[in-house]
């Protein structure tokens, strides 16, 4: 029988690797300060994660152990009080207690002092003996006084049942190393616990959906620590249970169909645990499941540029890269085994030159930001020494709708459909692009989704690298397709880019409250705050006026094409509308403009849809029709090659980065015509050919 945390192997760990000993040390103080100091309630409700962004610049909120009613933005040091944050600020506390619980577990293998276990066992009796005391509430603050009238969502001890799941799970990785410890009665506790997080779970599971693979997971992890095998027959067979789930929600491509990496990641996360879990205790999957896990773990490693950094579209975090998830590789190689293909990926990641981007919310522990706890308690004695480098290909995952080409000089990723409207943003046809292993253009992900800027800015097509018409947001959630591909090559498609006959929103009402109407609507139906507002407040014609909007709105077509050189690549992007449109071009740049040129100001006209998001817009004073400009990148010289068909006019302009300390140069083509053609071409300067 596997066990999940090997006393053995973690003593011989400490020899063979000191920079253990200094991890338990850090754990320690982590470990002591917490616990000495514990002071929960279930008088605190827990808020919703996603409000801890600050207003003005999306930055994340500093979470201060010590400061529960104080809330300081790091980046313009704005301070915050509000009962709302101070209920987030539990949230973040009761995180902390699981993970702490889990260094403690650890330490009271290694140091065998006696207060580690009593740690464990007090965290227990505190949230196992009241956990019927913590109110039923959710995410959208309300609260319920019995499961009979709860909603959809709703937790207790954390702000919905997604992060109670999350807790659970970590809560019962702690209490496996220790078990053999735990008295009797403590066990008992725990799985009566488990049976009330059971029946709050068990009527949310609904649908495939990364949410109902984390409350499987945790049902899972749940039946199997307890031996409760009604429990383990509804996470795995149950009518969305994770067979399904991965079944379903799983491209053939191998990539979670909701179209973010993160939302790829996090679906990860919850399924190697029921793995994990089911590995220890002997009860053997099927094997498409563990098929489709290792897939998924094989497809995001492909997927990530050759500077192990991850192309970001829809709803996640930003600035994320392979190490960001490295603590998800070291829980596989744990299952699939340290001679296994996942390892030698884990050994190529753990060895990438990039330093790890931490997650905003429910973080993993890392020592240094660079060993896991998971590599600590999991597989001690795994060495990360790799002599097998495995470099990826150029990829076009079609039924995930999109690509990425490579070659010694640039990766392109390109992201042409969608695959329905969970998480999705509206930025058909965008692409992120590399240069060197320099982020030349980048999909900026989103802040919090409580943040303004999320609402306003990420989430608008117009903050992609793409083509927006009329200054509004596409619409169609769609398909696109390729129409040729090879490794440094792609033309692809989208059809009807600002229609979409297919939503109806009668059955969202069964599901959204006033506000995430409005928002929807915005959203994907590209209307002003305004006109969404009087459209719900005719709910008999609601559907009938969002589908004679949509009718009148221009059939548009696009077609870009993508090719790489020796030097950098070509970019061509064409637009097919049944009526002269307003098509906007934008190019999102990371490198610093150094041209000088004739600027005059300008108002692009519009003022929703994150135009009003648009800074020190200037209009490029010129008769050419072609244009070079020059840029810097790092310790590389750019040059930009604009041609304007049509009487097409070039613009620049100031956007906000994530968060908004930073800004990027936005290159903006603006054609007024039925047909668009935008061609641009980036080469870095060769050291000869500088000045010419």
């Amino acid at each position: 029988m596997m066990k999940y945390c090997d006393p053995v192997s973690l003593k011989l760990a400490l020899e063979k690797f000191p920079i253990y000993k200094e991890m338990l040390a850090e754990m320690e103080l982590d470990t002591n300060l917490f616990f000495d100091n514990f002071h929960d309630s279930p008088d605190q409700i827990s808020q919703w994660g996603h409000h801890y962004f600050c207003k003005d610049d999306g930055g994340l909120l500093t979470f201060d152990l010590n400061k529960p009613h104080e809330h300081i933005c790091p980046i313009c040091h704005k301070k915050y009080r509000s009962k709302l944050l101070d209920g987030v600020w539990t949230y973040f506390y009761r995180n902390q207690a699981v993970t702490n619980l889990c260094k403690a577990a650890v330490l009271s293998l290694t140091t065998r002092k006696t207060k580690y276990l009593k740690y464990i066992e007090n965290t227990l009796d505190f949230y196992g003996k009241n956990y019927l005391e913590f109110k039923l509430h959710n995410k959208e603050e309300s609260v319920f006084s019995s499961l009979k009238d709860a909603a959809w969502g709703c937790g207790r001890i954390m702000p919905q049942g997604l992060n109670e799941a999350i807790f659970i799970i970590r809560m019962l990785s702690g209490l496996e190393i220790v078990k053999n410890k735990l008295a009797k009665e403590q066990l008992v506790l725990i799985e009566k616990m488990c049976l009330e997080i059971f029946r709050i779970f068990k009527f949310q599971v609904d649908k495939v959906h990364n949410i109902s693979v984390w409350y499987d997971s945790a049902i899972a992890v749940m039946g199997l620590f307890t031996h409760n095998q009604e429990m383990i027959d509804f996470a795995f067979e149950g009518e969305f249970g994770l067979y399904r789930q991965l079944k379903e929600g799983i491209t053939k491509d191998g990539f979670w169909y909701e179209g973010s990496i993160h939302y790829h990641f996090f679906t990860l996360e919850a399924t190697l645990n029921a793995l994990l879990y089911a590995k220890v205790y002997r009860f053997v999957p099927n094997r498409i499941f563990k098929d489709s896990v290792e897939r998924m773990l094989s497809s995001a490693y492909e997927y990530a540029f050759d500077n192990l950094i991850l192309p970001n579209p829809n709803d996640g975090w930003p600035n994320i890269n392979l190490k960001t998830y490295s603590y998800l590789y070291d829980i596989a190689t744990k299952i699939f085994g340290e001679d296994s293909h996942i390892a030698i990926l884990n050994k190529n990641i753990i060895n990438g030159k990039i330093a790890r981007t931490e997650l905003p919310l429910s973080r993993p522990y890392y020592y240094r930001n660079e060993i896991s706890l998971e590599r600590l308690t999991l597989i001690p004695q795994f060495d990360p020494t790799c002599n097998h480098l495995i470099k990826p290909k150029a990829h076009n995952y079609k039924n995930s709708q999109f690509a990425i080409l490579r070659n010694d000089c640039a990766n392109i990723f390109f992201k042409y459909g969608h695959n329905g409207p969970s998480h999705a943003h509206p930025d058909k046809m965008e692409i992120e692009v590399m240069l060197k292993d320099r982020v030349l253009t980048r999909d900026l992900s989103n802040a919090g989704y409580g943040s303004d800027l999320c609402n306003e800015w990420h989430r608008m097509s117009v903050s992609h690298s793409t083509v927006v018409i009329n200054g509004k947001n596409q619409i169609s959630m769609h398909k696109g397709s390729s129409i040729h591909f090879r490794s440094d090559y792609l033309k692809a498609r989208a059809d009807d880019v600002y229609r979409d006959m297919s939503l109806d929103l009668s059955k969202l009402k069964l599901s959204m409250n006033h506000d995430e109407i409005v928002r929807y609507l915005m959203r994907y139906l590209s209307y002003t705050k305004i006109e969404a507002e009087n459209l719900i407040k005719q709910p008999e014609g609601l559907q009938q006026s969002i589908e004679n909007s949509i009718k009148a709105s221009p059939i548009v077509d696009y077609i870009r094409t993508v090719k790489l050189d020796d030097s950098g690549f070509s970019d061509l992007f064409e637009v097919f509308a049944d009526q002269p449109v307003v098509a906007d071009y934008f190019f999102h740049s990371e490198a610093e403009l150094t041209s000088l040129l004739k600027l005059k100001n300008a108002d692009l006209g519009y003022k929703d849809f994150g135009y009003q998001h648009l800074l020190d817009v200037k209009w490029v004073n010129t008769r050419n029709k072609k244009i070079t400009l020059t840029w810097i990148l790092g310790d590389m010289k750019l040059k930009s090659i604009i041609h304007l068909y049509h009487d097409a006019k070039l613009y620049l302009m100031n956007t906000y980065d994530n968060p908004v300390n930073k800004f990027r140069t936005t290159i903006m083509i603006r054609c007024k015509n039925d047909y668009a053609k935008f061609k641009v071409i980036w080469h870095i300067v060769k050291e000869e050919d500088d000045g010419n």
